[in-house]
């Protein structure tokens, strides 16, 4: 199954307005997920990737939120590529990527590779260089 620009953008959209990731999983991740991010590791299944994304104390995104902004997009069959900017927000003091204040924003320039299984994203590969 084909992922289209327009329903990748629907799923950036959601992510980036969802406050509890784990309301998203079902519609757009496989349960044997298999997720690589170059600074925090890899986390496989379901538990282990909610646990990351949420935002929260000892969370993965403690003290940000996270906004994805879709700058070229690519898909076959059964993958996806793209390309994002991702803005994060600082709602605390934080160590997320760096000590971070309050208030501040940062960004990253992100290139992002999915593997597809019954329509849904059963790998994710992501390389991410920050903007300082």
């Amino acid at each position: 199954m084909v992922m289209t620009q327009s329903q990748y953008e629907e799923y950036a959209e959601a992510f980036s307005r969802a406050e509890d990731k784990s309301l998203l999983f079902e519609n757009y991740y496989h349960p044997d997920i298999v997720f690589f991010h170059p600074y925090k590791g890899t986390f496989e299944g379901k538990n282990a990737l909610v646990a990351f994304w949420n935002s929260g104390e000892n969370a993965g995104h403690d003290g940000v939120r996270e906004r994805l902004h879709v700058q070229n997009f690519m898909s076959n069959e059964d993958k996806v590529a793209v390309e994002l900017k991702i803005e994060w927000s600082c709602f605390k003091d934080t160590e997320y990527l760096g000590p971070r204040k309050t208030g501040e924003v940062f960004w990253g320039n992100c290139a992002a590779f999915y593997e597809l299984t019954n329509g849904k994203f059963s790998k994710v590969q992501l390389y991410l260089n920050l903007v300082e």
